[in-house]
């Protein structure tokens, strides 16, 4: 009996880390940035990249979509911080932002001359942001989604929150995103960007499952920084 469990204890073991070791390879199998998306990092270190001066009055948090390169949100980080914000894009581990959901915390310890703090995050990112902002409902001011919804209901929470859709998004389909709206908060904006698919909020080539966009990544990212800073001077 004794050597009979062992063997099953072996064997779940085994698979445990092989399920494991393909998760890894999984979770490394990420979508890298262009070339142009490069050629705007401002700052990058082991931990984040950040654009602007950490002296600006209003403060941007950004968690990239799963499996995606940090680094692909370069253009949209550098078009945010030429508004005048302080942008920080967390470095998460295996590029997974619910692995890692309170790297806003240490973002906000870290630079504490910003006054007022905004979170927000593109897929899987913008899902993971919504619940730190509902736990840390006091550091954020305000809490944007880019093909994203909440996790949990905010119904009952006052926090602002922009949502913002892509028309012919293939991944976080228009129709499934409207009917997680019943989430969101009661200060809630809604956008929808005419052409904009899944993967032009950031600049990493074409997603799998997606739909071709009508509108390049460039025009879909810089709609997406005119909508989110008309709505962070509204609130």
């Amino acid at each position: 009996m004794k050597k009979r469990l062992k063997r099953t204890f072996l064997i779940i073991l085994l698979l445990l880390v092989v399920v494991a070791i393909a998760f890894y390879f999984w979770a490394k199998s990420a979508y890298e940035p262009t070339k142009e998306a490069l050629t705007y990092i401002e700052e990058s270190n082991e931990k984040e990249l950040t654009f602007g001066s950490p002296k600006a009055e209003k403060g941007i948090i950004f968690y990239q979509g799963g499996k995606v390169e940090e680094e692909a949100y370069a253009y949209l980080g550098n078009q945010l911080a030429n508004e005048g914000y302080f942008v920080v894009i967390p470095r998460l581990t295996l590029n997974l932002a619910i692995l890692d959901g309170d790297k806003a915390a240490d973002v906000i310890e870290r630079y504490g001359e910003v006054d007022n703090w905004y979170i927000g995050g593109h897929s899987l990112g913008g899902a993971v942001a919504s619940s730190f902002a509902t736990e840390h409902p006091d550091a954020i001011h305000g809490l944007f989604f880019l093909a994203a919804y909440p996790i949990e209901d905010m119904s009952n929470l006052a926090i602002p929150t922009l949502t913002i859709y892509g028309e012919d998004d293939g991944v976080a389909v228009l129709s499934d995103q409207k009917e997680k709206e019943n989430l969101l908060s009661t200060q809630s904006d809604i956008h929808v960007i005419k052409g904009g698919n899944h993967a032009n909020y950031g600049m990493y080539g074409e997603q799998k499952g997606d739909n071709p966009a009508s509108i390049t990544s460039k025009e879909q990212i810089n709609e997406t920084v005119k909508i989110v800073t008309k709505w962070i001077k509204e609130n």
